[in-house]
Formats: C-alpha cells, sequence, structure tokens
C-alpha cells in the first residue's frame, strides 16, 4: 500500500548576477557644425561640416615616423611570411601538375 510522504522542500539555486562587459575606451566624436543661410528672412540652404578635432592629441612627427617605420617593418615581414606560404604551396603542387601533365599528355597521344 502506498504511503503518503509531505513533499521536501527543494533547493534552489541562488542567482548569480549577470556579470557585465568591461567597457571599453571611447573614441573621440567628432563633432558636426550644421550652418543655415538665411535671405530675407527665409532658410535658403542647410550645410552640414565636421569640426576639426582637438590637435592635443596629435603625436609628435618623430613618434608619427617612429609609428611609420614599425608598421613598415611589420608590414615587410608579413610579406616574407606570405611568400614562404607560397613556396610551400608551389612545391607541394609541383609533383602533383608533373603528375597530371604526364596524364592528359598520355590522353592526347
Amino acid at each position: 500500500m502506498p504511503t503518503a510522504t509531505a513533499p521536501t522542500a527543494r533547493k534552489t539555486a541562488s542567482r548569480k548576477p549577470r556579470a557585465r562587459k568591461a567597457t571599453a575606451a571611447k573614441k573621440p566624436q567628432v563633432s558636426k557644425v550644421t550652418v543655415t543661410t538665411f535671405k530675407s528672412g527665409k532658410a535658403v540652404s542647410k550645410v552640414t561640416t565636421l569640426k576639426r578635432p582637438s590637435t592635443a592629441r596629435l603625436i609628435s612627427p618623430s613618434r608619427y615616423m617612429q609609428d611609420i617605420q614599425t608598421r613598415w617593418a611589420i608590414h615587410q615581414f608579413e610579406i616574407q611570411e606570405l611568400l614562404k606560404d607560397f613556396s610551400k604551396g608551389v612545391s607541394f603542387v609541383t609533383p602533383y601538375h608533373a603528375q597530371l601533365v604526364k596524364q592528359v599528355k598520355a590522353w592526347t597521344v
């Protein structure tokens, strides 16, 4: 005969707070300026132009040249590695190409 038992309280896991994403550094926004031309009390044209950003964050010419040289060195290294990869690919494909050429010549003769 089945016995009735009182339901036991279920343990619930406590909720963990959602992890927030770290806020990234915001790029400075370039502000826009709208100039409206009026003629005899009526708006004739609206022109929106970009406002020149502050020069406070510009780097010095020597740092700029150093940056260019570093980027060029990185570019040269990447091109060198690309050429190495291409040469590996060509050396891998060469025997298969030679085999295919022999096979095609055998068909045509």
